[in-house]
């Protein structure tokens, strides 16, 4: 792969340019807002560009406790899921002949 050194334009830009950079901002915010929760996420592509530099997230009233109750029904889910493990290996145990042999 060759590469190639492109120089930088040098002159006065053209109105192209000058519009493309005008219509462009700099700060601005972007709102997200879901069921719980409203993000807000602040951008300042001055200070920097690859992503927001503030974000503030507010949550609705009653979010706390649906949160709390999905938390509560997930390790219900986990609990069963490792009772029913449980339940299935002494099955398979017990149908297992042993080697122990009686005298």
């Amino acid at each position: 792969m060759s590469w190639k050194y492109q120089p930088k334009k040098r002159g006065r830009q053209s109105a192209d340019e000058l519009v493309e950079k005008e219509t462009k901002p700099t700060k601005f915010i972007r709102i997200y807002e879901d069921d719980e929760t409203i993000t807000t996420w602040k951008f300042d592509l001055k200070k920097f560009d690859k992503g927001p530099i503030e974000v503030d997230i507010k949550y609705k009233a009653g979010a706390e406790k649906a949160i709390k109750a999905r938390v509560k029904e997930a390790k219900q889910i986990k609990k069963t899921e490792r009772q029913m493990k449980k339940i299935q290996a002494n099955g398979n145990n017990a149908n297992k002949k042993s080697r122990r042999t009686k005298k």
